[in-house]
């Protein structure tokens, strides 16, 4: 398949070896197959792939101006790495770098977004940013590796559609939009839709680069529980509790249009899995895990046992745990993360496969919600203590491990604010206050961002 002269071919033994293979003659529709094989596994080694040489650069596609409507450019195993020691992104000292880690990995590098100065990260969705602006509330998604942007309408515009209800004062009103689960599908003619699951609300909100506005969902999911998004849609849960107690999954698909060919419209959520809960007693997470989604509860009122499903058995009426999530490691908490550990790479010696980090609840008389940070074996069935230091009481210990970082990316309200997860630490924004909200900042006084 490499071009060679007969000179070459004729070459053996020693004078072989001197010879060396001029790579930048491949052919160019070979190079643009082995471009799309790197493509599929990771971004950055595309962009590593194309930068070898002018001839590999000229004979694939440029990511520029396609990060966010290509998804393959979506760095997808990519997560922005929380900094701690109050080093928000955008803060001075960090002269405009943000750092990124690799799910699978472990790899860390540093990328030049100098815009964070006057923006707020709110979700991080297939490791594209969704960016809040200061002055005017507009929404904004980033492809970090690329810098490609895509504008969506003011968050504000959502303010007008909210019925009436009672708010401890108007920032706590406008805070509650601060607080999403965002989905993102790219249609085949360049639309971007945004979904944002608003569980404070009940409702979604979606909207389409282009739009003047944002639309909130005729319909209410009471109550929407732990909303995740997975291969651009929404996926919920709903507790019942009537005298047989279960867990109902929903589906929210993003916006389309009827036959008529009117505005898109958001259909109302639906119900793929309904399991009662005698087959797991307390529900904790929707994560995904590799292409499948996975329901991971406890089974018993002990707290002693967890157990993972197959959201596609449950759909099926298989109701049948998982014994093993193989090389891959689950970090559950307020956002769900699957690190898996790639074969060759050395980037997790702390972290074990086949297991499962989270605030392990304990029964307790005096209080429910007693709980440790905890790592449960699936193998095994044992728990173990997670890392050094109590990180529920107390910040945990300098110099933080990967095993905190990560575990802090769980926490919207603590990773896009420089901090380090503690539940007894109040996640309040250092600067800007009378602009940024959001769930746990130190709202203070508003100004005209939302008017």
């Amino acid at each position: 398949m490499i071009p060679c002269s007969r000179k070459f071919c004729r070459l053996t033994g020693r004078d072989a070896g001197k010879m060396s293979v001029d790579w930048a003659s491949l052919d160019q529709d070979l190079v643009e197959l082995i471009g799309s094989l790197v493509l599929a596994g990771d971004v950055l080694d595309y962009v590593n792939f194309r930068a070898a040489c002018p001839h590999w650069r000229a004979s694939t596609i440029r990511p520029g101006g396609r990060g966010v409507l290509d998804p393959r450019l979506h760095p997808r195993r990519w997560m922005m790495l929380p900094e701690g020691h109050g080093l928000y992104p955008g803060h001075p000292d960090l002269r405009g770098f943000v750092r990124f880690f690799h799910l699978s990995t472990g790899n860390v590098v540093r990328v030049h977004l100098p815009l964070l100065d006057d923006h707020t990260i709110l979700d991080s969705v297939d490791g594209l940013l969704l960016l809040h602006r200061d002055h005017d509330t507009a929404i904004r998604l980033l492809n970090p590796f690329t810098g490609d942007i895509i504008d969506l309408p003011p968050l504000a515009t959502l303010l007008p559609q909210m019925e009436p209800r009672h708010y401890h004062s108007e920032a706590s009103k406008r805070s509650v939009l601060m607080r999403v689960c965002a989905a993102v599908a790219v249609s085949p003619t360049g639309t971007v839709t945004v979904m944002l699951a608003l569980d404070l609300l009940d409702r979604v909100a979606y909207a389409s680069n282009g739009d003047q506005r944002w639309t909130l969902s005729s319909w209410k999911l009471r109550p929407l529980l732990k909303p995740v998004s997975f291969q651009g849609k929404l996926y919920a849960m709903q507790f019942i509790f009537k005298d047989i107690q279960k867990v109902h999954i929903y589906q929210i698909d993003p916006p389309c249009t009827d036959a008529a060919g009117g505005l898109p419209h958001l259909q109302p959520p639906v119900k793929i899995s309904e399991c009662p809960m005698e087959k797991f007693r307390h529900t904790i997470s929707l994560v995904e895990c590799g292409s499948e989604l996975l329901l991971v509860a406890y089974n018993d009122a002990s707290f002693s046992k967890l157990v993972l499903y197959r959201l596609a058995d449950l759909a099926n009426g298989k109701i049948e745990p998982l014994t093993s999530i193989g090389d891959n490691t689950l970090f559950l908490d307020e956002r769900c993360l699957c690190v898996s550990h790639k074969k060759g790479s050395k980037g997790f010696p702390s972290i074990s496969p086949n297991t499962i980090f989270c605030n392990h609840r304990l029964p307790s008389a005096l209080s429910f919600l007693e709980s440790r940070f905890e790592q449960y074996h699936l193998g095994t069935g044992a728990w173990t203590v997670a890392s050094d230091g109590d990180v529920r009481q107390i910040p945990p210990p300098s110099p933080h491990t990967l095993i905190h970082h990560i575990f802090t990316c769980c926490h919207h309200k603590y990773w896009n604010k420089g901090l380090m997860y503690c539940s007894e630490t109040q996640p309040t924004w250092s600067v800007k206050v009378d602009l940024r909200f959001g769930f746990g900042s130190m709202l203070g006084n508003v100004k005209s961002a939302y008017s």
